[in-house]
């Protein structure tokens, strides 16, 4: 397992380093957009990270690793479960970007309020998993080259996501948020999309290899 979390890390820094450069700066350009109230550039960061597996993954089956892993000591479920751990890591990573460009902006404007935080770190989570439970499955079933019509599909739906929490000034997501107990639901939230997250590794280990037979 560690080997296969190595060749990914590898394959990250040679192939998609500047997708995590990039997500570095749009979080920072999102600090300064905090004095309006958007947090549009922190979401885009945090869809950008949410490529990583899918990128992964695309990398592996043009290069047919999965026959090639056929000959070492490792297991369908940790070979795709490495792609899901990066998926993990970039979530995290995007919730800590976002919650460092967050106390920068109520440090320099003072706009942040606890209701922001929570609902900029509910969307942030949502767009760093969401494109992996869905896509991750299709892409081991059908191959990436079918799967990615699905990708843009979720990519359009996302951005109009994006886009009408943006031109609300969030307030449509800061109004279902009740003002005592926000931190309860982000936990909630967080954990019914981990469990679909589990769902989706335990679907891709039973599609793994499908797509290449």
């Amino acid at each position: 397992m560690k080997g296969l979390l190595l060749k990914d890390a590898y394959q990250m820094w040679s192939y998609t380093r500047w997708i995590i450069l990039v997500s570095v700066a749009m979080m920072l350009m999102g600090t300064f957009f905090m004095k309006e109230g958007s947090n549009f550039f922190m979401l885009y960061g945090g869809l950008l990270l949410g490529i990583l597996p899918m990128t992964l993954l695309a990398y592996d089956q043009n290069g047919r690793f999965s026959a090639y892993s056929a000959a070492l000591p490792v297991t369908k479920g940790q070979i795709v479960g490495g792609k899901y751990l990066i998926g993990l890591c970039g979530m995290v990573l995007a919730e800590l970007l976002s919650m460092a460009a967050l106390a920068a902006a109520q440090l320099l404007w003072g706009t942040v309020t606890v209701q922001l935080t929570v609902a900029t770190l509910l969307q942030v989570a949502m767009l760093t998993l969401l494109g992996n439970i869905i896509l991750l499955p299709l892409a081991y079933r059908l191959g990436y080259q079918k799967a990615r019509y699905a990708y843009y599909l979720c990519i359009g739906l996302l951005a109009s996501f994006m886009g009408y929490f943006v031109s609300s000034g969030d307030s449509a997501l800061e109004s279902i948020l009740p003002a005592q107990g926000s931190l309860l639901v982000l936990v909630v939230v967080l954990a019914a999309a981990l469990a679909l997250y589990a769902l989706s590794w335990r679907l891709s280990v039973a599609w793994y290899g499908k797509a290449e037979q």
